[in-house]
């Protein structure tokens, strides 16, 4: 008995190893290739080799050592509002610090600057396997879809699989559509399109047309929520608070936006447009509706009179723009009658401070309605009713009423992930995204009970789980101390307000 007792014991114990497992369904059945975003990896002067000097990003001595050099500069500016001496000083050596990423004016890259990317060796390539796609994430997506082709094939051929599961993150969606599009989805299994950047962002959008304006409350907001899940959240969202109580915060985007009046012509010029303007990625990043007025703003207003031919960057832009962009839709559609796909989109937060739709929900990068392919969604800091009529399936809605999944691409395979800023990541995600990727068939948000539509992320745990809600907060006698001080603060910056707009 005590020998049938121990074997007993060893299969169960052997079935709690396997468990998550087969509680999923699932096992790799074939190599799974992970493709990063947009800055994703690490850019090297020689590609090969990864000792050498970083061209992107720049290193931290490099920077500290801008910012001691010129700490004059920016506080003489402080007490002369002197726009002009200050972009003297330090737009030259700005630029000298990001220009080493810069590519040719055909969008080329002319030195042997890249991504480290080493194939891993044939005889260790298995179904089990799981690999990177590393690429240089500032050239024509096009080029990129051909690299990733070139890869896809190595590793098909020597593992043993004709297909493989993939993830692609942010700007690697768009690469992978591309991919798809050029070469079709023959030898994939599954995607997932964890979010990504597919359908553009507006804010690349909005700043590629030359809209770039800053509001106090969009500072406020941005930053008390990217602050979320941090050791110190509740002291340092409490002092931007009393900074904003104070209209500290409207005086800072007072500030920024007089820079841009004053010194954003050249700075766009000499420093983000031979940057951001030259890198076909960010091109492919505009969204669709904002790809004339871009367009007519690089070449037809920034760079108008410098006598430099760029047509052959243009073209490269209009490739992408004939080519690929008029049928990402089509190219999804098609790949989800012949694979599975699966959709991630994130949202809680509001978009990048800097341009006029700052309030469009997002994950702080892309637009939650971009990365989910189409879901309603409410701007940050309101709901969703207001968009929706009678026939709305309230099934979609998530628990805190900011987004409906209903019209959603793929309704029943996108995932939405609450307060999950863009560039995290967490080994819940890469065990939900695993299950879906090598489940049997496709698999939809009822397929598993513990990944249901709606889920939430806990920064400071790094731990996804079903989201039920935003829970009730209690005021505690700390936020009351912080609420009060704001009072005070107000009180304060009311009476300066009075007493110096008689001296305006």
């Amino acid at each position: 008995m005590k020998k049938i007792i121990s074997v007993l014991m060893c299969v169960i114990l052997t079935a709690c190893i396997f468990f998550p497992l087969t509680a999923h369904g699932y096992s790799q059945s074939c190599p799974f290739i992970y493709i990063h975003g947009f800055m994703g990896k690490d850019l090297y002067s020689d590609k090969n080799d990864k000792d050498s000097e970083p061209v992107w990003p720049p290193s931290t001595d490099k920077i500290l050592d801008l910012v001691k050099a010129h700490i004059g500069d920016l506080l003489l500016f402080l007490v002369t509002k002197d726009y002009d001496r200050l972009g003297d000083a330090i737009l030259d050596p700005v630029n000298d610090l990001l220009s080493s990423a810069n590519l040719s004016k055909d969008g080329e890259v002319t030195d042997s600057s890249g991504a480290y990317m080493v194939y891993p060796p044939a005889d260790s390539i298995k179904a089990d396997s799981c690999l990177d796609f590393n690429y240089d994430w500032r050239v024509d997506p096009i080029q990129s879809a051909q690299e990733l082709n070139d890869f896809i094939n190595y590793v098909t051929e020597n593992s043993g699989c004709d297909k493989v599961a993939i993830e692609c993150h942010s700007f690697g969606g768009i690469i992978v559509n591309t991919y798809t599009k050029l070469y079709g989805s023959d030898k994939l299994r599954s995607i997932c399109y964890n979010t990504t950047a597919i359908y553009g962002e507006t804010y690349t959008g909005e700043m590629m047309s030359g809209e770039i304006v800053f509001e106090g409350e969009a500072i406020v907001e941005f930053f008390k929520k990217m602050l979320g899940g941090n050791e110190y959240e509740k002291l340092l969202t409490g002092l931007i608070d009393i900074l904003a109580g104070a209209g500290i915060d409207n005086d800072l985007a007072v500030l920024a936006n007089n820079i841009v009046e004053h010194l954003g012509e050249r700075a766009i010029r000499d420093i983000l447009m031979p940057m951001f303007g030259g890198w076909l990625s960010i091109w492919a990043m505009v969204p669709d509706k904002y790809v004339d007025s871009a367009k007519d703003f690089v070449f037809g207003k920034v760079y108008k009179d410098d006598g430099i031919d760029r047509s052959k960057l243009i073209e490269k832009i209009d490739r992408y723009n004939t080519e690929i962009r008029p049928y990402k839709t089509e190219t999804l559609e098609k790949q989800n009658k012949e694979i599975s796909i699966y959709v991630f989109s994130r949202y809680g937060f509001p978009s990048v401070p800097l341009t006029p739709s700052w309030k469009k929900m997002s994950d702080a990068v892309v637009d939650t309605e971009s990365s989910s392919f189409g879901a309603t969604c409410a701007e940050f800091g309101s709901t969703v009713y207001e968009k929706l009529d009678a026939s709305a399936d309230n099934s979609y809605l998530n628990p805190d009423n900011t987004i409906y999944a209903g019209t959603c691409m793929f309704k029943d395979q996108t995932w939405f992930f609450r307060n999950m800023p863009h560039a995290d990541m967490c080994g819940d995600m890469d065990e939900i995204v695993k299950a879906l990727l090598y489940s049997d068939g496709q698999a939809t948000v009822k397929t598993f009970k513990e990944y249901p539509q709606y889920m939430v992320y806990d920064k400071s745990d790094k731990s996804i789980s079903i989201d039920n809600g935003t829970p009730e907060i209690k005021e505690s006698f700390f936020d009351k101390i912080f609420a009060f001080n704001i009072k005070i603060l107000e009180f304060f910056r009311n009476i300066y307000d009075k007493i110096f707009s008689v001296f305006k």
